[in-house]
């Protein structure tokens, strides 16, 4: 081939001995591939070494592209603080009230004498934070 320009005689030879190839039985190409004086299973190994090698680089590359977006998901994560203990009870109270689910929720924990655990608190005041129903100071939206 010359140039930008793809040669169609190039093609339509390539085509062919594709076809041929494809066309042979397993016999006739172990026959076709001793007579060339190939050894035919260290063929096959280093064919199977380059599909692994290839399956390796592109897992390594896709591990790669996932732990750069976590690092600028991190990165790009906001650090709200905390609210203040007056406004956590109120803001819970208040969702509560409209949600069921969260008012069973802080039902149990209190029927078992255990209440809501400030790890858990705060969690549901994050999960509040990014649905939008709250701003940083717990003021529904």
């Amino acid at each position: 081939m010359s140039g930008d320009k793809p040669d169609p005689a190039l093609h339509r030879l390539l085509d062919e001995l594709a076809d041929d190839l494809m066309n042979l039985s397993d016999a006739e190409l172990l026959a076709e591939l001793a007579a060339d004086g190939l050894d035919v299973e260290a063929e096959a190994a280093a064919a199977r070494s380059a599909i692994a090698g290839g399956v390796a680089r592109v897992g390594q590359a896709r591990l790669a592209a996932a732990r750069r977006a976590v690092s600028r998901d991190r990165k790009a994560r906001v650090v709200r603080p905390p609210l203040r203990a007056d406004r956590r009870e109120a803001v819970l109270t208040r969702f509560a009230n409209d949600d069921p689910k969260l008012k069973g929720r802080l039902t149990m924990a209190a029927r078992k004498g255990e209440g809501v655990s400030e790890k858990e608190i705060d969690a549901i005041l994050d999960d509040l934070r990014e649905l939008g129903a709250i701003d940083d100071e717990g003021n529904p939206i």
